[in-house]
């Protein structure tokens, strides 16, 4: 033992800690049996979510997704899309703001195109601090209306841009595993989108500066 360490710390046993200047309470952590398989389940869950997310990149990537095309209104699928996270928003302190008046009926699967911007979403949540602004709108083209996702979060430096769509790819791997989410939400939702004849892409000016995912979808031709 150190020299004037044995002196000043004699032992810390059972939360309390003993010194020559008196008794102090020393930080336990203890890990009941219940702790211990929450934990374990809460990560079987993860696993689990993780193989059922890679089986369906699979699919979409390999042209075998079911899908079912047909005329949707981006103004409902937004609303959709809003209705799912906006509790986790209110939770972390965000605003969501969504205007997607007027925009024309696009052809696509309208659960699959959900399940896509509702990955964009959670995204843009996981990487804008409280007290942010998460905003949708539409653009519409002469052949496809472009849902444009833009948030107020910490950016994307441009050496990261062409990577931000590979799977597991995390820019800020400390930030990322504190976020948490499987690393392959963006993957998804590219092999998703594409699958129905549209493309998604992301732009950012910079770190601290946000970034603005854009998801183009076919117009729907009457």
């Amino acid at each position: 033992m150190m020299e004037g360490y044995d002196q000043s710390l004699l032992v810390c046993n059972h939360g309390r800690m003993v010194t020559d200047r008196g008794v102090y309470v020393c930080p336990i952590l203890i890990e009941t049996p219940e702790a211990r398989l929450g934990a374990t389940l809460a990560e079987a869950q993860r696993m689990r979510g993780l193989v059922d997310d890679l089986q369906e990149l699979s699919r979409a990537e390999s042209g075998h997704l079911r899908l079912r095309l047909a005329p949707v209104a981006p103004d409902g699928l937004v609303e959709a899309a809003v209705a799912r996270v906006a509790p986790l928003f209110v939770e972390k302190g965000l605003e969501l703001r969504a205007d997607m008046s007027g925009a024309p009926a696009v052809l696509a699967d309208f659960d699959r195109s959900l399940q896509a911007l509702g990955n964009v979403l959670v995204n843009a949540l996981r990487y804008t601090p409280a007290g942010g602004l998460v905003t949708i709108a539409a653009l519409e083209r002469p052949d496809a209306v472009v849902i444009v996702v833009n948030d107020t979060g910490i950016g994307i430096a441009a050496e990261h841009l062409p990577y931000v769509f590979e799977r597991f790819y995390r820019a800020d791997q400390a930030r990322s595993r504190a976020a948490g989410g499987s690393g392959i939400g963006l993957t998804i939702a590219r092999a998703l989108i594409e699958a129905q004849g549209g493309h998604i892409r992301v732009e950012s000016d910079g770190t601290g500066r946000g970034a603005t995912v854009s998801v183009a979808l076919p117009r729907a031709i009457h």
